[in-house]
Protein backbone atom coordinates (compact mmCIF):
# COMPACT_ATOMS: atom_id res chain seq x y z
CA UNK A 1 0.00 0.00 0.00
CA UNK A 2 1.52 3.47 -1.20
CA UNK A 3 1.21 5.83 1.73
CA UNK A 4 0.06 9.40 0.73
CA UNK A 5 3.03 12.33 0.79
CA UNK A 6 2.56 15.40 3.04
CA UNK A 7 4.52 17.63 3.70
CA UNK A 8 6.04 18.28 7.26
CA UNK A 9 4.46 21.47 8.49
CA UNK A 10 6.57 24.16 10.06
CA UNK A 11 7.23 23.92 14.11
CA UNK A 12 3.97 26.04 15.16
CA UNK A 13 1.60 23.69 12.86
CA UNK A 14 3.12 20.89 13.65
CA UNK A 15 1.32 20.69 17.00
CA UNK A 16 -0.83 17.30 16.49
CA UNK A 17 0.78 16.22 13.28
CA UNK A 18 2.31 12.68 15.02
CA UNK A 19 -1.18 12.26 16.55
CA UNK A 20 -2.81 12.75 13.28
CA UNK A 21 -0.43 10.55 10.83
CA UNK A 22 -1.17 7.93 13.78
CA UNK A 23 -4.64 7.87 13.49
CA UNK A 24 -4.44 7.96 9.93
CA UNK A 25 -2.44 5.39 9.74
CA UNK A 26 -4.99 3.65 12.20
CA UNK A 27 -7.87 4.09 10.00
CA UNK A 28 -5.95 3.02 7.17
CA UNK A 29 -5.51 -0.38 9.05
CA UNK A 30 -1.27 -0.22 8.65
CA UNK A 31 -1.16 -1.71 12.50
CA UNK A 32 -3.64 -4.84 11.98
CA UNK A 33 -0.52 -7.15 10.60
CA UNK A 34 2.03 -6.32 13.38
CA UNK A 35 4.61 -8.86 14.40
CA UNK A 36 3.44 -9.85 17.68
CA UNK A 37 0.25 -7.85 18.22
CA UNK A 38 -1.01 -8.70 21.16
CA UNK A 39 2.08 -10.15 22.97
CA UNK A 40 3.04 -8.23 26.10
CA UNK A 41 6.27 -6.36 25.28
CA UNK A 42 9.38 -7.44 26.23
CA UNK A 43 10.86 -4.76 28.15
CA UNK A 44 14.07 -5.88 29.37
CA UNK A 45 17.09 -3.78 31.51
CA UNK A 46 17.58 -0.30 31.97
CA UNK A 47 16.27 1.59 28.49
CA UNK A 48 17.26 4.65 29.70
CA UNK A 49 20.90 4.06 29.06
CA UNK A 50 21.46 5.04 25.24
CA UNK A 51 23.56 1.32 24.66
CA UNK A 52 21.03 -0.51 26.21
CA UNK A 53 18.35 1.22 24.18
CA UNK A 54 20.65 0.47 21.21
CA UNK A 55 20.96 -2.96 21.93
CA UNK A 56 17.22 -3.54 22.42
CA UNK A 57 16.13 -1.69 19.11
CA UNK A 58 18.73 -4.01 16.99
CA UNK A 59 17.76 -7.19 19.45
CA UNK A 60 13.73 -6.50 18.40
CA UNK A 61 15.03 -5.50 14.53
CA UNK A 62 16.94 -9.29 14.52
CA UNK A 63 19.45 -6.94 13.36
CA UNK A 64 23.26 -7.34 14.85
CA UNK A 65 26.50 -5.87 14.52
CA UNK A 66 28.21 -7.70 11.76
CA UNK A 67 30.93 -8.57 13.82
CA UNK A 68 28.47 -10.44 16.27
CA UNK A 69 26.92 -12.05 13.50
CA UNK A 70 30.37 -13.49 12.95
CA UNK A 71 31.31 -14.19 16.81
CA UNK A 72 28.19 -16.11 16.83
CA UNK A 73 29.17 -17.94 13.74
CA UNK A 74 32.23 -18.70 15.57
CA UNK A 75 30.68 -19.74 18.43
CA UNK A 76 28.73 -22.26 16.55
CA UNK A 77 31.30 -23.73 14.25
CA UNK A 78 33.90 -23.96 17.38
CA UNK A 79 31.01 -26.15 19.28
CA UNK A 80 31.10 -28.32 15.79
CA UNK A 81 34.65 -28.77 16.30
CA UNK A 82 34.53 -29.79 19.59
CA UNK A 83 31.92 -32.43 19.28
CA UNK A 84 33.68 -33.65 16.48
CA UNK A 85 36.50 -34.29 18.35
CA UNK A 86 34.53 -35.81 21.23
CA UNK A 87 32.63 -38.68 18.80
CA UNK A 88 36.23 -39.39 17.19
CA UNK A 89 37.35 -39.65 20.75
CA UNK A 90 34.61 -41.90 22.03
CA UNK A 91 34.39 -44.06 19.00
CA UNK A 92 37.93 -44.86 19.18
CA UNK A 93 37.98 -45.45 23.03
CA UNK A 94 34.99 -48.00 22.87
CA UNK A 95 37.01 -49.90 19.46
CA UNK A 96 39.79 -50.05 21.17
CA UNK A 97 37.74 -51.45 24.09
CA UNK A 98 36.10 -54.60 21.95
CA UNK A 99 38.17 -57.30 21.28
CA UNK A 100 36.71 -57.80 18.04
CA UNK A 101 38.05 -54.88 16.66
CA UNK A 102 40.00 -53.80 13.90
CA UNK A 103 42.62 -51.60 15.94
CA UNK A 104 44.25 -50.32 13.22
CA UNK A 105 40.75 -49.60 11.26
CA UNK A 106 39.80 -47.73 13.86
CA UNK A 107 43.13 -45.65 14.23
CA UNK A 108 42.61 -45.01 10.73
CA UNK A 109 39.05 -43.81 11.38
CA UNK A 110 40.48 -41.52 14.34
CA UNK A 111 43.54 -39.99 12.24
CA UNK A 112 40.37 -39.50 9.56
CA UNK A 113 38.30 -37.67 11.89
CA UNK A 114 41.04 -35.74 13.49
CA UNK A 115 41.75 -34.23 10.04
CA UNK A 116 37.94 -33.23 9.35
CA UNK A 117 38.73 -31.39 12.86
CA UNK A 118 41.83 -29.19 11.38
CA UNK A 119 39.53 -28.41 8.75
CA UNK A 120 37.01 -27.07 10.93
CA UNK A 121 39.67 -25.36 12.78
CA UNK A 122 40.56 -23.77 9.59
CA UNK A 123 37.23 -22.89 8.84
CA UNK A 124 37.41 -21.35 12.50
CA UNK A 125 40.08 -18.95 12.06
CA UNK A 126 39.31 -17.68 8.96
CA UNK A 127 36.12 -16.70 10.25
CA UNK A 128 38.51 -15.13 13.46
CA UNK A 129 40.25 -13.08 10.81
CA UNK A 130 37.55 -11.88 9.35
CA UNK A 131 35.90 -10.84 13.02
CA UNK A 132 38.89 -9.21 14.11
CA UNK A 133 38.74 -7.43 11.11
CA UNK A 134 35.41 -6.01 11.20
CA UNK A 135 35.56 -5.11 14.71
CA UNK A 136 36.43 -1.34 15.23
CA UNK A 137 39.52 -0.37 16.35
CA UNK A 138 37.85 1.10 19.78
CA UNK A 139 37.35 -2.56 20.77
CA UNK A 140 40.17 -4.24 21.58
CA UNK A 141 39.06 -6.17 24.26
CA UNK A 142 36.68 -8.14 21.78
CA UNK A 143 39.57 -9.56 19.74
CA UNK A 144 39.84 -13.07 19.17
CA UNK A 145 42.73 -15.18 19.28
CA UNK A 146 42.97 -18.02 16.66
CA UNK A 147 41.93 -21.33 17.78
CA UNK A 148 44.54 -24.24 18.11
CA UNK A 149 44.07 -27.79 18.24
CA UNK A 150 46.28 -28.47 21.44
CA UNK A 151 43.83 -26.32 22.84
CA UNK A 152 41.11 -27.85 22.00
CA UNK A 153 41.89 -31.35 22.67
CA UNK A 154 42.65 -29.84 26.23
CA UNK A 155 39.59 -28.87 26.65
CA UNK A 156 37.35 -31.75 25.40
CA UNK A 157 39.52 -34.45 25.86
CA UNK A 158 43.11 -33.69 27.86
CA UNK A 159 44.27 -37.01 28.70
CA UNK A 160 44.51 -37.61 24.67
CA UNK A 161 46.60 -34.27 24.68
CA UNK A 162 50.24 -36.50 23.88
CA UNK A 163 48.63 -38.60 21.29
CA UNK A 164 46.81 -35.71 19.00
CA UNK A 165 49.28 -33.55 19.02
CA UNK A 166 50.54 -32.48 15.92
CA UNK A 167 53.95 -33.38 14.80
CA UNK A 168 56.22 -29.82 14.11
Amino acid sequence: MKIPFRKIPDSPERKGFVEEQINEAMARGDFQNLKEKGQPLQLRGDLSKADEMRQKLRRDASYGLPWEEVRREIETMTRRAENELRRAVEFRAAGFASSKSDKAKIEADFREHLKRVEEAIGAVNSLVLKHNLLLPSQLPHLYRVRLQMDALVERVAPELGTLIRRKP
